[in-house]
């Protein structure tokens, strides 16, 4: 008789946004203005954005392409052509378009000693300043919702910057914006968090039959722990039978372990040929769950 063993994985769940960008290739791009300043943040910003969803979707490789256009004051980012005319551009499937920043006047903190630095005079002590900015971020999956998602991000940059003890409030801003690369890119990290996958514990079934063999037992030591390609390998071995019922259920297993591996369309191929040989009750359950990740 087959027996259920149920299996609790962390499984990977759309972003805060709502937005599902596995499997997806992403773009970013910003916009190049008249001024260096306000470009050199866009730059940042985008760099930081990207690591953060190369960590998160890419494993740290680099895959997200970052992009320029020359902006342009008349075009309407939240129009749908506008973006697919940069997804046509990128030949991406995802392209996030950086707005245009505003920023509230920056503040600079009064210089203090750097305790035990060995620096020189001219970076002797430290300044913070305070920069308010305001950016919109526009994107657009053309594999998704056929429309343009606007998300707008308030924050604070609060870097510190070196300094003598007598550098004056304009000095000490301007030697901010010569290296404002760096706290901008951490914005753009920050400004990512609604993109990157959300985590939940799943619980699913696996069929497991107890024979004279271990013919079963190996597949579902793999699975138990989540080796899902050597217990698929199992499964696939276990195909050669008579037995209706036993076929219906390693074919549920391969289809289980499909699904793992973030194959959904590869397991529901297995969970037909699954109902093929004889309905078994998990299926039913495994399709609702494929459904509510793919959202299809």
């Amino acid at each position: 008789m087959p027996q259920a063993l149920v299996i609790s994985p962390e499984m990977r769940t759309p972003s805060k946004s709502g937005m599902n960008l596995l499997g997806k290739s992403i773009a970013i791009v910003y916009q190049l203005g008249d001024s260096e300043k306000e470009n050199n943040f866009c730059a940042g910003i985008s760099d930081g954005f990207a690591s953060r969803l190369e960590d998160d979707y890419f494993n740290g490789e680099q895959e997200v392409a970052t992009f320029t256009v020359k902006a342009d004051p008349r075009a309407d980012y939240t129009c749908r052509d506008s973006l697919v005319s940069l997804v046509m551009q990128t030949g991406k499937d995802v392209v996030f378009l950086v707005g245009k920043p505003s920023f509230a006047a920056p503040e600079a903190g009064e210089p203090a000693r750097v305790i035990g630095s060995g620096r020189s005079a001219d970076s002797s002590h430290v300044s913070v300043v305070k920069l308010p900015f305001n950016i919109c971020f526009y994107v657009y999956d053309s594999m998704g919702e056929d429309r343009v998602r606007g998300f707008e991000a308030s924050k604070e940059m609060k870097p510190q910057v070196y300094c003598r003890e007598d550098a004056s409030p304009s000095e000490i801003i301007s030697n901010f914006w010569n290296g404002v690369d760096e706290p901008s890119y951490l914005a753009g990290w920050q400004a990512a968090e609604s993109f990157v996958s959300s985590w939940k514990t799943e619980h699913f079934q696996l069929v497991y039959y107890d024979t004279f063999d271990s013919s079963w037992d190996n597949p579902t030591r793999d699975a138990l722990s989540f080796s899902w390609k050597d217990a698929i390998d199992g499964w696939m071995n276990l195909l050669d039978t008579n037995n209706p019922e036993k076929k219906a259920c390693a074919c549920y297993n391969i289809a289980l372990g499909c699904f793992m591996m973030g194959q959904p369309a590869l397991a529901l191929e297995w969970l037909d040929r699954s109902d093929s040989e004889t309905p078994i009750s998990l299926s039913k359950e495994l399709r609702t769950k494929i459904k509510e990740y793919t959202g299809k």
